[in-house]
């Protein structure tokens, strides 16, 4: 049987449609992992909500690296909003994310760790949305392309069922040359832009990247 493939950019423009007709904006608990990829979610979303941000990502490493994409996102919406955008910084903890991806520690990127990582990161930050009654909650990361925006819409849906009655926004910020977008806002603000997804794994991999790239471009030289 052939699974119709769900345009989540569809959905999103749909209900934001639905939104912009109410007299008060909803609130949008919005969950970001980094300047970068917040810069074109944020410019779309805050037209229709009263956003508050949330940097829950215990999964960034080391600590240092935590700290720099924080203040980064904090320079850029102090910048971008005039300081009128609260954001929640959630505690460093990568023990947290280590307990949570124990025994696949050795999967590639993409694969079951970096699934575990994401359930993890969206219900950190959806459990404070809806203990702290927004309306709705959503996430930037489906503006990467390195993000399977069907999978995070697929794990915000299943923790809508736990957490209702804050909504979860279903988008694909992706879609309509989001990421492109988004990357043209960061350099206009000068925002620092990571070359590793986040956690020690994927440091590894890009530090073996390199100098597998040096290593070619010294034998070619």
């Amino acid at each position: 049987m052939i699974q119709t493939k769900i345009n989540y950019n569809e959905i999103f423009k749909k209900e934001i449609n639905d939104i912009s007709k109410l007299k008060t904006k909803p609130t949008l608990f919005l969950h970001a992992c980094c300047g970068p990829c917040l810069t074109y979610p944020l410019s779309i979303l805050i037209k229709y909500f009263n956003v508050t941000i949330g940097f829950f990502n215990p999964n960034i490493y080391p600590e240092e690296e935590y700290f720099k994409r924080f203040n980064e996102l904090k320079r850029f919406v102090k910048e971008y909003t005039n300081n009128e955008v609260k954001i929640i910084l959630n505690e460093y903890n990568y023990q947290t994310y280590l307990s949570q991806i124990k025994g696949y520690e050795k999967e590639k990127e993409g694969g079951k760790r970096c699934e575990i990582c994401h359930r993890l990161r969206l219900e950190l930050s959806y459990k404070y949305a809806y203990d702290h009654h927004f309306d709705y909650f959503t996430s930037v990361m489906t503006v990467s392309c390195k993000k399977p925006s069907s999978l995070l819409n697929e794990i915000g849906i299943s923790l809508e069922k736990k957490y209702l009655p804050t909504k979860y926004l279903q988008a694909d910020f992706k879609k309509e040359n989001g990421q492109l977008k988004g990357i043209q806002i960061a350099k206009e603000y000068n925002l620092y832009r990571q070359n590793y997804c986040g956690c020690s794994f994927s440091l590894e991999a890009r530090k073996e990247f390199e100098k597998l790239k040096m290593q070619i471009l010294n034998k070619n030289s």
